[in-house]
């Protein structure tokens, strides 16, 4: 018996136009009315969801790819960098001239660019992009639309090491993934998009922050499931009891995934629901 279900947001919970299917709406409320925990797991931070879900209602949270995890009346998680891993993935971008931001609790800090890049309109422009498009034609196209600024201010000056942050973004094609291993050991990588990589401290996942969610309800992980689309979803659709992929997800994350439902596009996590019995 599904007793909590756990929802990516771009690619799954968002259709290709950045808003929620009906279906989904529809299908989340019967959840409710079954008393199902309903849960975000995603990449973003907590200044953006209110933005991408609106009303959808949500028991808890797990964000920063799990390094933030609260419902509406606790804190249950958080996983921050030290200040010495900060510093040098701020000097790291000074140094190379990167666009980068780092996420706190309620801000991000860093490139003007990487900022507009949290926004729903970029994220729907990521899909509209060839496939062969690279991290480099990107920057290239930001700065021919005047987004990305020759110049920015230096990341060593930023006002991170003043409170808690839980993850940095990256502008950063997949070829440079070894070399950003080899050079932050202490930290883990992983990614939505081909453009730009998450950051996070090692050990974290959207896993380990479902855990802490599942633990503060007292449900155990084969009574969840959890819908995904992307690279950072691997650890949660191939952990959780029942893992389900979109139809629009990468080729890998389905093959690993309990199931593969319909597009984000074509009442996908409807489908799921129902082909599983979970709502009636």
């Amino acid at each position: 018996m599904i007793k909590a279900a756990f929802f990516d947001i771009d690619g799954t919970l968002l259709n290709s136009n950045g808003e929620i299917l009906e279906s989904t709406k529809r299908g989340i409320e019967k959840l409710h009315q079954q008393d199902v925990i309903c849960c975000i797991a995603s990449g973003r931070g907590p200044k953006s969801i209110n933005s991408l879900i609106g009303k959808l209602p949500m028991d808890a949270y797990v964000l920063y790819n799990g390094q933030i995890v609260f419902s509406h009346d606790a804190g249950i998680y958080e996983h921050y960098f030290e200040n010495e891993t900060l510093e040098r993935l701020a000097k790291f971008g000074d140094e190379e001239n990167k666009q980068m931001i780092f996420g706190g609790r309620k801000e991000f800090f860093g490139s003007q660019s990487m900022q507009f890049g949290q926004r729903k309109l970029i994220k729907q422009i990521y899909h509209l992009l060839p496939s062969k498009f690279s991290a480099r034609d990107l920057e290239k196209l930001l700065k021919k639309w005047q987004i990305l600024p020759k110049k920015e201010n230096k990341f060593i000056s930023l006002p991170i090491f003043d409170e808690p942050i839980y993850q940095c973004v990256l502008l950063s094609p997949e070829s440079e993934q070894n070399r950003l291993e080899e050079l932050f050991p202490e930290c883990q990588f992983t990614r939505s998009n081909p453009y730009s990589v998450d950051i996070i401290p090692k050990g974290g996942s959207k896993m380990v922050g479902i855990e802490k969610v599942l633990e503060h309800y007292g449900i155990e992980s084969h009574e969840a499931i959890a819908f995904g689309d992307s690279w950072n979803d691997t650890e949660m659709l191939s952990e959780i009891g029942l893992g389900v992929a979109m139809g629009n997800g990468n080729d890998d994350i389905k093959e690993l995934a309990d199931f593969v439902t319909k597009s984000n596009d074509d009442d996908g996590i409807y489908h799921a629901l129902v082909h599983h019995k979970i709502i009636r």
